[in-house]
């Protein structure tokens, strides 16, 4: 979430209405869908934060009023927007010192708008425009052209923070109605149409889904913006099924136009989700309370039912990452196919353990949205590593410099290119790929809980936490029985 006062909201309004129809025409030349990240977020919300006077805490039956209240942005995908916005900043302190004080900073946007499309409906109303104006003049994500302002209004989400509790109130989303759906195919249809006949660069499909929308709503989409040179990275469970056969169409084929083991442009598809959900898919009891660390076993015999399970894994999607809170998270290579899976060979479910940054000392955490900053992060590095930085047709990528610099160090120590590496040479590039940018997504969500905002981090944080990582552990699963 990021901060904004109600009555900058109203002014920004203005200036946005104002600029609209210049930005758009500049934007329609320049941003080609090969050269973009295109963020799936159908759920976005109004964000507030009621935050209670000092050591004061929620009491069920009283009345509060609040010491401050911040308006900002909400929802899944919408998080993922603002964590990339953060990430093309040098220093998220050095932006803030930059931008001086006052409301002028509320139309200082950072230069996303090449790079980052944002998927949505944006309801109409006060809250829409609210988010709106925030999304373009904060975090500089002004590119519209796959934004439909429907009809019911945007729901908000309220969190009230007190002293030792932050207490959780999230709206009904309205109904999206079916001429709206086809506004948004009707626009990705002239997004590909227009360009230059290649898929997104990139495509996160984020959260839940509005009701209204079908349940293959992600597997259509994910159809009409990626080809098999594109990655995708999926942070939802919503249409899992039909999303999964819908990768498996794109990437399990005979084209060999792109070779996933070629970082000059192969794409691939990885599932991002947690430890619980993980284990709420495949039907395995996860030992412990929710804040519990996950059993290695469970895991590891999770990953094999839960690619029992969706046949449409093995061939859509080439990795599960998985995280676990503040507990180690695992990159899991699912296996290409049935007889592989079963064989329990060394190729089958190979499996690494990422190492865990502590925040033990931090003081008060902020961790809503942190999930969100992991899934952006993760893959804007899986762009950074997978291009070499800048492809020729396929788009120069959100990572600044010196984050692209740590990347590639990080992934040569972790590689054997420097001795003692856990990468070896039997490895293809595309698993030191996704182990070194889930590592950096860690990082990155780490230190998005050090700041208030939902998603909002500080480049120097994440490069601080993730240069100071050490190596990943090899686990095995294929002496699991399922």
């Amino acid at each position: 979430m990021t901060t904004m006062s109600i009555g900058v909201v109203a002014s920004v309004t203005l200036l946005l209405f104002l600029s609209t129809t210049s930005m758009n025409m500049t934007m329609s030349g320049a941003n080609a869908l090969s050269q973009s990240i295109v963020v799936i977020g159908l759920n976005p919300a109004l964000q507030k934060r009621f935050v209670l006077p000092i050591d004061t805490d929620l009491e069920p039956g009283n009345v509060h009023r609040c010491a401050r209240l911040d308006i900002g942005v909400g929802g899944k995908g919408q998080d993922v927007g603002v964590a990339l916005s953060c990430l093309m900043q040098s220093s998220t302190k050095k932006r803030e010192e930059e931008e001086k004080v006052g409301d002028e900073k509320e139309t200082a946007p950072c230069d996303v708008s090449s790079r980052v499309i944002m998927a949505q409906f944006l309801g109409a109303g006060a809250e829409g425009d609210a988010v709106s104006s925030a999304l373009r003049y904060r975090h500089g994500l002004v590119d519209d052209s796959l934004t439909i302002r429907n009809v019911a209004p945007l729901r908000t989400c309220t969190t009230i923070v007190g002293a030792n509790r932050a207490t959780e109130l999230v709206e009904t989303s309205g109904t999206v109605t079916n001429e709206e759906m086809m506004e948004l195919m009707d626009k990705i249809d002239e997004l590909t149409s227009g360009g230059d006949g290649k898929g997104a660069d990139c495509v996160c499909v984020m959260g839940s889904m509005p009701p209204g929308c079908p349940e293959d709503t992600y597997a259509t989409m994910i159809s009409r913006l990626a080809d098999h040179g594109s990655l995708v990275l999926v942070d939802s469970v919503i249409g899992l099924d039909p999303l999964l056969g819908s990768l498996k169409s794109i990437y399990d084929n005979d084209d060999d136009e792109y070779d996933s083991s070629n970082k000059n442009g192969g794409g691939y598809a990885v599932l991002k989700l947690n430890a619980a959900e993980l284990c709420k898919l495949a039907s395995v009891t996860k030992s412990g309370g929710e804040g519990c660390q996950v059993a290695y076993e469970e895991l590891s015999i999770a990953s094999r039912k839960f690619v029992a399970k969706y046949a449409n894994a093995m061939g859509g999607l080439e990795y599960l990452c998985v995280t676990d809170g503040k507990f180690p998270g695992y990159v899991v290579e699912v296996p290409k196919s049935t007889s592989s899976a079963a064989s329990g060979g060394g190729e089958s479910f190979r499996t690494w353990q990422l190492p865990t940054v502590d925040l033990s000392n931090r003081g008060t955490l902020y961790p809503i949205g942190a999930g969100d900053t992991v899934s952006g992060a993760t893959l804007a590095a899986m762009q950074y590593l997978r291009r070499g930085g800048f492809i020729e047709g396929r788009g120069g990528g959100v990572v600044p410099s010196e984050v692209g610099k740590l990347l590639s160090e990080k992934k040569a120590e972790w590689s054997g290119d420097i001795g003692g590496g856990i990468l070896k040479s039997e490895d293809d590039d595309s698993s030191r790929d996704i182990v070194t940018a889930f590592a950096f997504g860690l990082a990155c969500g780490s230190a998005s809980c050090l700041r208030e905002d939902n998603s909002v981090f500080d480049v120097d944080d994440a490069m601080s936490f993730f240069g100071d990582m050490s190596k990943p552990i090899v686990r095995s699963i294929t002496s699991m029985d399922v």
